[in-house]
C-alpha cells in the first residue's frame, strides 16, 4: 500500500472549514453577507455564551425553496457565479459557495427559510457536515440560521480560541461595522438577552456613526464625495482634531464589501499629513465603487482581502477625495484659501524617514499656527527657591543617576520658536525639544510610581459614557487593569456608564482619555505579544498629556530646572516614543556650512 492515501470526507470537511470559519466571528460575517446578499432591510443577531453555545442569525430577506435551501448547505453550491469569467464582475459578498457548508461541517445547524410567495418553509438540520432531515415548517418570509455547539467535532480549533469576551468582542465588531457599512439596513444585535446594538436602517451613515461612537461624534465627521476615472469616493471621515490612538475605527467597503486593505489605510493617512500627529489616526466609513474587473476578491477564502489591478490609481482618487473634504473643512473653519494636492504621496510603508523626507517632497495643508499660550506650568517646572535648587522629589530615583551632570552644566542661550531650547557646552550646539525632554522626565516619575505600586486617582462628578458593544466588552475583559490605573465605573443601563474616579493625569475631556485607554488596549491585543506592557503605553500616554507643549515660552529658571530634571533621568537621550531629546551641532559642522 502507498503512502500517499485519499482523506475521508470528514477530515476534507474540517480542513476546509478551517479556512473559512476561524472563530464564531467568522460565523457572523459569513450568515450576515448572505442575509445582505439576500436583499434583507433587517438583520437580527443572537448570540449565546460568545457564540460557543449558539449564534442565530435573522433575517427578512428572499428566502429560499426547498430545493434551494437543501443545495445550500452542500460544498462548492452558490447562486452568485456560474462560470469562472463571472469571478471578473462579482457584485455579491458571498460567491464561493463555502460558507455554509463549512459552518454545517463544524457546529450543530439549523436552516428555516421561506420566500415570500409560499405557504410553509423548509427546515434544514445538519450535524457535523451530515444532512440529519429536511421537512416543511411555519416560519416567517425570510431566513433564519442557528448554529449551536460550534468546533464541537473540532477541539484543536476550539482550544485555541480566545477568551469568551474576546470572542464576543470580535462578534460585536463585525456587527458594528456592518452597520455602519449598511446604514440603510436596521441591525439588531443581542448579547445574551442584552441588547447591545440598535440602528435604525433609514439610510443616514450620520445616525448609525452617532449610535456606535456616541452623540459627541456627530458633529466631528466630515462627509466624503468624489469621483475621479471611473472610481467613486463616498462617506465620512473626522476632523483632524478626532483623532484616534490606533487604526481601529476605520472601514472600508469597497463595492460593499468589508475589506482590510493595508494601501487604502495607509493613503488615508497620507491625506491627514501635517494636521495630525504621529501616532494618531483618522476615524473613517468610506465606500470605494469601482469596476468589478479592476479588483481580485478571490485573494483568501474568507474574502477579508482584495487586490487592485491598479493600486496607484485607487490611491491617488481616494487620497483626492478626502484632501478636498479636508480643504474644504479648514477653509470654512479658517477662512482662507486652502491647497488640495494633486498628487498622492509615493505608496511605501510609512517609515519614520518617509514620514520626514514627505515634509520636505509635499506642501502640507496649511493649518493654523499654534497660539502663545501664556499660563501657569505644571508643578515639576515650577521654580522652587532663588537658587533654582531643584527638591529632591522632584528628580528620579535611581542609584546611577546624577554622577555626571550633562545638560545643567551647559551655558543657556535662551528659546527658539517657543518650542527648542538653545544651549552651548564644549564647543558644541546643542537644540533640545523642550516637549520631549519633559515626556521623558514625567514618563520615569511616572514608572516610579507605578513600580511602588501608588495608584493615583481623582474623584469627579459621576459622569455618563456611551460605549460600543465592542468596547464594553474590551472593557470588561480588562477591568483590572483599568482599576489599577485609577479608573472606576459603575454601570447604568445597558452599555451606558457612570464614569467615578479617573485617573490623577492632566486630561481635558474625560470620554477622549478613558477611550485613549481602550485604544491601548485593543492594541496590546492587536500586537499578539505577550511582553507588550499596556502600563508602559499607559505612561507614555500620561507623560505626553501632562508635558510642557510647544509654544509655551519659558523663562531662563524653567528651561535651567527643565534640563536639571533631563540629568536625573535614566534614558535622556529620547523621549518615551523614541523621538530623540536634542540634537548636537559641532563647532566644526558650523563652519563646514559657512565655507570657514
Amino acid at each position: 500500500m502507498g503512502k500517499i492515501v485519499l482523506l475521508e470526507q470528514n477530515v476534507i470537511n474540517q480542513i476546509a472549514a478551517g479556512e473559512v470559519v476561524e472563530r464564531p466571528a467568522s460565523v457572523v460575517k459569513e450568515l450576515v453577507e448572505n442575509s445582505i446578499d439576500a436583499g434583507a432591510t433587517r438583520i437580527t443577531v443572537e448570540i449565546k455564551e460568545s457564540g460557543l453555545k449558539e449564534i442565530k442569525v435573522i433575517d427578512n430577506g428572499s428566502g429560499m425553496a426547498p430545493d434551494d435551501a437543501k443545495m445550500a448547505v452542500a460544498r462548492h453550491a452558490t447562486s452568485k457565479i456560474r462560470v469562472a469569467d463571472d469571478l471578473n464582475t462579482v457584485n455579491t459578498l458571498g460567491f464561493r459557495g463555502e460558507a455554509l457548508a463549512a459552518i454545517s461541517s463544524v457546529s450543530r445547524f439549523t436552516l428555516m427559510t421561506r420566500p415570500a410567495d409560499a405557504v410553509a418553509g423548509t427546515k434544514v438540520v445538519v450535524e457535523g457536515g451530515k444532512l440529519k432531515d429536511i421537512s416543511p415548517v411555519g416560519c416567517p418570509c425570510g431566513t433564519q440560521v442557528i448554529v449551536e455547539d460550534l468546533f464541537f467535532n473540532s477541539q484543536p480549533r476550539r482550544k485555541f480560541l480566545k477568551s469568551p469576551r474576546s470572542e464576543a468582542a470580535a462578534i460585536a465588531d463585525v456587527v458594528t461595522r456592518f452597520a455602519l457599512g449598511y446604514p440603510d439596513i436596521s441591525f439588531n444585535y443581542y448579547s445574551g438577552k442584552r441588547l447591545c446594538l440598535a440602528t435604525y436602517g433609514n439610510q443616514d451613515i450620520m445616525d448609525a456613526a452617532t449610535i456606535i461612537y456616541g452623540k459627541e461624534s456627530r458633529d466631528r465627521f466630515l462627509t466624503v464625495s468624489y469621483q475621479e476615472d471611473g472610481i467613486k469616493i463616498e462617506g465620512i471621515v473626522s476632523e483632524p482634531e478626532y483623532t484616534r490612538s490606533s487604526r481601529f475605527y476605520q472601514s472600508f467597503f469597497v463595492n460593499k464589501r468589508l475589506v482590510r486593505n493595508f494601501l487604502l489605510s495607509h493613503t488615508l493617512e497620507s491625506a491627514y499629513q501635517g494636521m495630525i500627529t504621529t501616532g494618531r489616526y483618522p476615524t473613517a466609513v468610506l465606500f470605494i465603487e469601482i469596476d468589478p474587473s479592476m479588483v481580485d476578491v478571490n485573494v483568501h477564502p474568507t474574502k477579508s482581502d482584495i487586490r487592485f489591478s491598479d493600486s496607484q490609481l485607487v490611491a491617488r482618487v481616494l487620497y483626492r477625495g478626502v484632501n478636498s473634504a479636508l480643504a474644504s473643512f479648514l477653509q470654512k473653519q479658517r477662512g482662507f484659501q486652502v491647497k488640495v494636492e494633486q498628487t498622492c504621496p509615493h505608496q511605501e510603508p510609512a517609515t519614520h524617514h518617509t514620514r520626514e523626507r514627505r515634509k520636505y517632497e509635499t506642501e502640507p495643508l496649511p493649518i493654523k499656527m499654534r497660539p502663545i499660550i501664556n499660563r501657569s506650568f505644571p508643578e515639576e517646572l515650577q521654580v522652587r527657591d532663588a537658587d533654582l535648587q531643584v527638591k529632591d522629589d522632584d528628580i528620579v530615583k535611581d542609584s546611577s543617576v546624577n554622577r555626571h551632570p550633562f545638560f545643567q552644566e551647559m551655558r543657556l542661550i535662551g528659546q527658539a520658536l517657543g518650542t527648542y531650547i538653545v544651549a552651548e557646552r564644549e564647543g558644541s550646539l546643542f537644540i533640545i525639544d523642550q516637549h520631549a525632554a519633559h515626556e521623558r522626565v514625567l514618563y520615569e516619575k511616572i514608572k516610579a510610581k507605578w513600580q511602588n505600586k501608588k495608584v493615583f486617582s481623582q474623584k469627579i462628578c459621576p459622569h455618563r459614557i456611551l460605549l460600543t458593544a465592542e468596547e464594553e466588552q474590551l472593557y470588561l475583559e480588562n477591568r483590572e487593569f483599568f482599576q489599577n490605573i485609577g479608573y472606576t465605573l459603575e454601570r447604568e443601563t445597558a452599555n451606558r456608564y457612570f464614569l467615578i474616579t479617573v485617573p490623577d493625569q492632566p486630561h481635558t475631556n474625560t470620554d477622549q482619555f478613558f477611550r485613549e485607554h481602550l485604544d491601548l488596549v485593543r492594541q496590546a491585543k492587536e500586537e499578539g505579544d505577550t511582553a507588550f506592557n499596556i502600563k508602559e503605553a499607559a505612561a507614555r500616554l500620561y507623560a505626553c498629556k501632562g508635558a510642557i507643549k510647544a509654544g509655551d515660552r519659558l523663562t531662563q529658571a524653567e528651561m535651567h530646572q527643565l534640563l536639571v530634571q533631563l540629568d536625573a533621568t535614566d534614558h535622556p537621550d529620547h523621549c518615551p516614543h523614541g523621538r530623540p531629546t536634542y540634537i548636537k551641532i559641532t563647532d566644526f559642522d558650523l563652519s563646514r556650512w559657512f565655507h570657514r
